[in-house]
């Protein structure tokens, strides 16, 4: 006999992963707005991979990234059991994390497994959150590389954050996958790609956006299996050399652009400082007499 339990988790303003736990039994998981207080002032944006149609996690193929901003929010977790003496599935929630405070998360019900550390991204510059084949998600900032370049292990999705992103400008990327195409371009805060699908992204790509981009200077490697390596340039699509190759790492950086060079000086064009002289006509009497002829 199928049986459901319910749990409420509060989450404070922030970015969240929900995830199915690995330490829990197999079984669906459903996340939604819980109808506890008459008005509830918090705000919910969420981004998912495509099977959970938002709000259900079936697996650890499963992913919700939820943003809760200007107030709390009350989730509802229902955890669906086939048999009522069957191991319950867990719901593991990271919270991506801009200061060092670990997140306050309330779980007053097994359904719900307790949060695991968070990620601490940088407050300066570009930090990309990815997943890596056989070993999860990893987090790299500044000038580190997301993923092992020597290796040949699929950087199988990743997303981008860029907390002090000057206004005007941003950055959008997208990426191919192997037998599926191209997938939409998407900008920083958002999650591209798949995880745990066993998918290779074959080709990726970088684009400043936004009326200030040519104020800014995009820089980075991308590194695809065999060895190679292929420079970021905005706009362009980044493959291996036979297209085949998929990726293993990134690396990225932005910059304000070096000032442009001033147009050299024409020597020929003439300066406020020039006279120019220009010969006068000497006119003599036998010239004189030709022009009136």
């Amino acid at each position: 006999m199928s049986e459901i339990k319910n749990s409420i988790v509060t989450l404070q303003p922030g970015v969240y992963i929900l995830r199915h736990s690995k330490d829990g039994g197999p079984g669906a998981i459903s996340v939604s707005r819980a109808a506890i207080r008459a008005f509830d002032a918090g705000k919910i944006e969420t981004l998912s991979t495509p099977k959970t149609q938002g709000s259900v996690l079936r697996d650890g193929a499963d992913c919700i990234v939820m943003q809760v901003s200007e107030a709390s929010v009350d989730l509802l977790v229902t955890a669906y059991l086939t048999q009522a003496n069957q191991a319950e599935p867990l719901l593991k929630i990271d919270k991506v994390s801009l200061d060092a405070e670990m997140p306050q998360i309330s779980a007053p019900v097994q359904a719900v497994a307790p949060n695991s550390p968070a990620f601490e991204i940088s407050h300066q510059g570009l930090s990309i959150i990815g997943h890596v084949e056989r070993t999860g998600d990893l987090l790299a900032s500044g000038d580190q590389c997301l993923g092992e370049p020597s290796s040949n292990l699929r950087l199988e999705g990743f997303q981008i954050m860029w907390p002090d992103r000057p206004e005007g400008i941003d950055l959008g990327y997208s990426v191919a996958l192997e037998g599926v195409g191209a997938t939409p371009m998407v900008n920083t805060g958002q999650f591209c790609g798949t995880r745990n699908e066993a998918k290779r992204i074959n080709e990726v790509m970088f684009v400043l956006t936004g009326p200030k981009a040519a104020q800014f200077q995009l820089k980075g490697t991308a590194y695809f299996s065999g060895g190679f390596q292929v420079p970021v340039s905005s706009g362009m699509a980044l493959t291996g050399p036979s297209g085949l190759e998929h990726l293993t790492a990134i690396s990225l950086s932005i910059a304000p652009s070096k000032s442009p060079k001033k147009a050299s000086t024409n020597p020929w064009d003439e300066s406020p400082r020039t006279q120019v002289f220009k010969a006068k006509e000497t006119v003599t009497a036998k010239t004189r007499a030709k022009k009136i002829k």
